[in-house]
């Protein structure tokens, strides 16, 4: 573990100010200047990390009093990746973080993105880049392209900015002309002026939904198709859960048990029990899907699982991490039929304080599968099936949430984008997903599983067993320096002296901008300034939630790091004694991570696809937009009624010449002084869409 990991949040913050400053040398006095007021440090603090930095080695003290950053040139490995602008970076891990350093697209020569690379990188000023780069190995990507066939040659036309056509050394049928195809791009001969590949599977027809979506699928490097082995191995597994293959289980099949579920869910990886004790306390159970039963480590289901380490969830399909019959069959948690659960019973005192919990392997039988939808209705009309267990779970749930935000959990929450479709499956309305007390109830006992998981296996030993968590780390020093300043920009000042204050701050800036047309501009900004949350063997606690311990227990089914932590609790259970090393987890965590981000990434490009086709049927119709970005190429801007982002050019702006201001996120017309900042309401007009490239773009019409 680096230096850089164990400093204080004051010391984060006065190192940020030295290495953003450059090569200039500070006293304590010239730092402090620099520090936003809001922050609320004094000199003496200041000075204290100063100090304590310059005996960690993190800078060095050239003369009395004046210190100055030690930016070493420094060699490390990574990967190259092409931004969908065309840039070149290394994605590397840098103090325990993975980061996109910046490099010449001229140093590229004959590599290709996916490479492992090792190269030299160098930090100037507020600038880290690379200076030089070597091929390590070479990593084949695939992509999807559009076949173009003559002759006897044919290649790949990448809708990718940066990246040269392919040269294809197979065979093409000349019918498929045209067709878009997923290729891998496997060699860069130095001889070649073009990358070399082949055809992995041929897609269909150009603009076709179910070819674009396959092709989204296969840029992010995931499978609509499991092998040949794994389905071989699902076949061989019963069709049905007999007694005998319970083991030493306990018998919960009489408890009221049910599930909450999104209305068109296929599979149901989570339950919850409510019963009572012979002494009266409330016995609350979360019940979780035994994947760990069906799928054991080694198999072909399991290396497959663990290579995917996600299910991906598209506008109109999901690309699962097991095969169909685990997942929406013998795994699934269906309605009056026995399954096989791994489960945490609490038992809650009158005042619903937790005094017991219990872990282990169970048979339940789900008494009724609600809709989300259908258990608000019964909490808000007090009506319908099982009234009163409803309403004590929903009683259970708001005293346990307010419990978390007391202790400074943080209340941001994402808008998710939902469609409706005609009957050719063509969108034709966008809409933000309502959540319910019934949404609540649900994420709140899957919080708790989680966290008492994470905290009886790291307080089950000393030292502590190895184990895989959820851990969310605080924000990066420069976002939170530049969040606090954009903040008081806009006129509300955060304050960001103390990781408590922080926390306050954060949620106080949701209450106090709620009649403000800036709030969700200023949410997105305090999310985007979040370090991202990742699984790691090494850290247990979770800043955005408040845990000191957290892990993700809840969804084996659609997350490959649920399933390891089954395996390693049912493990502790029996005996605490580690048979899976720590590092061995990490790597398994990290590739998790990994899968992630990327699933993310294709569920996003699967929405931009969809708000971009939706859009074509509305060319130059007039909206009411909000400012949602600006950059020195245009302005961003999200229509309200489609819940679509769009790109105004600066070059379509006219009658002015604008100029761009990256501290004040503004553009002011250097004659007309007319200036669009962050927030800004205003009114639009559809330019054009292109699906393909997931992009919209809208005329300015103020």
């Amino acid at each position: 573990m680096s230096n850089r990991s164990k400093i204080t949040f004051p010391e984060r913050v006065v190192l940020a100010i030295l290495e953003n400053a450059g090569k200039g040398a500070y006293n304590a006095n010239q730092v402090h200047s620099r520090i936003p007021a809001e922050a609320n440090f004094t000199r003496e603090m200041v000075h204290q990390a100063l100090i304590k930095l310059a005996n960690r080695g993190l800078i060095r003290e050239s003369s009395k009093g004046v210190f100055s950053p030690i930016q070493p040139t420094v060699k490390s490995e990574g990967e190259l990746v092409l931004s969908n602008r065309g840039d070149y970076y290394v994605r590397m891990e840098i103090d325990g973080e993975l980061q996109q350093v910046y490099m010449d697209n001229d140093m590229v020569g004959k590599l290709l993105p996916g490479d492992k690379v090792r190269c030299e990188i160098k930090t100037k000023g507020k600038r880290t880049y690379v200076k030089s780069i070597g091929l390590l190995e070479r990593i084949p990507q695939r992509y999807s392209a559009i076949l173009d066939v003559f002759e006897k040659n044919a290649f790949g036309l990448l809708q990718k900015n940066g990246l040269k056509d392919i040269k294809l050394t197979d065979r093409v049928d000349p019918k498929y002309d045209g067709h878009k195809a997923i290729i891998e791009v496997y060699d860069y001969p130095h001889n070649s002026r073009n990358p070399l590949g082949r055809i992995v599977d041929i897609l269909g027809v150009v603009g076709e939904a179910d070819t674009e979506m396959h092709a989204i699928v296969a840029e992010f490097g995931f499978s609509t198709k499991f092998p040949d082995a794994v389905l071989e191995e699902t076949d061989l597994i019963p069709n049905e859960i007999l007694a005998k293959d319970w083991g030493e289980r306990t018998d919960m099949r009489e408890a009221f048990c049910i599930t909450i579920d999104p209305a068109d869910a296929k599979d149901f990886d989570d339950a919850i029990s409510l019963g009572k004790d012979a002494k009266g306390n409330i016995l609350l159970g979360v019940h979780i899907a035994d994947v760990s039963h069906f799928v054991t480590p080694g198999t072909a289901i399991d290396k497959e699982a663990l290579m995917r380490g996600t299910s991906v969830y598209l506008v109109d399909r999901t690309i699962p991490m097991l095969p169909e019959k685990l997942s929406n069959d013998l795994c699934s948690l269906k309605p009056n039929v026995d399954r096989l659960a791994f489960s945490v019973i609490f038992t809650l005192n009158a005042q619903y304080e937790i005094i017991g919990e219990w872990f282990g392997k169970t048979v339940i039988n789900s008494k009724r599968r609600f809709a989300y939808e259908e258990a608000q209705a019964v909490i808000e009309t007090k009506q319908g099936d099982f009234i009163e267990e409803l309403l004590l779970l929903n009683k259970i749930a708001k005293h346990f949430e307010a419990i978390r935000f007391a202790n400074g959990a943080l209340r941001f929450e994402s808008k998710e984008i939902r469609f409706k479709f005609d009957e050719n499956k063509r969108p034709i309305e966008s809409y933000v997903k309502s959540r319910f007390d019934a949404h609540l109830l649900i994420e709140t006992f899957m919080l708790m599983a989680n966290q008492a998981v994470a905290k009886h296996v790291k307080l089950l030993k000393k030292p502590a067993l190895p184990f895989i968590y959820r851990s969310h780390d605080l924000p990066p020093q420069d976002k939170l320096i530049e969040f606090a300043r954009f903040c008081k920009l806009m006129g509300y000042p955060i304050n960001i002296d103390n990781e408590i204050q922080m926390r306050k701050s954060f949620n106080d800036l949701m209450e106090r901008t709620a009649n403000d047309p800036s709030a969700e501009i200023l949410q997105q900004m305090a999310i985007r300034t979040m370090s991202k949350a990742v699984y790691t063997a090494y850290r247990s606690d979770h800043f955005g939630l408040a845990f000191a311990h957290y892990t993700h227990f809840t969804s084996p089914i659609r997350r490959y790091p649920d399933l390891l932590v089954h395996r390693l609790l049912q493990q502790y259970l029996t005996s605490p004694k580690p048979t899976t090393s720590e590092s061995e987890i990490e790597m398994i965590a990290k590739h998790s991570s990994n899968m992630e981000q990327k699933a993310a990434e294709a569920e996003r490009a699967s929405t931009k696809y969809t708000l971009a086709l939706m859009m074509e049927q509305h060319i130059g119709k007039v909206m009411e937009a909000t400012i949602t970005g600006i950059t020195e190429w245009g302005i961003y801007a999200m229509a309200t009624e489609y819940h679509c982002e769009g790109l105004i050019r600066i070059a379509d702006i006219k009658g002015d010449r604008f100029a761009y201001f990256e501290a004040e996120k503004k553009l002011v017309g250097q004659r007309t002084k007319r200036s669009y900042h962050l927030g800004d309401p205003i009114t639009v007009s559809v330019k054009k869409t292109d699906p393909q490239k997931r992009i919209i773009d809208f005329n300015l019409l103020d």
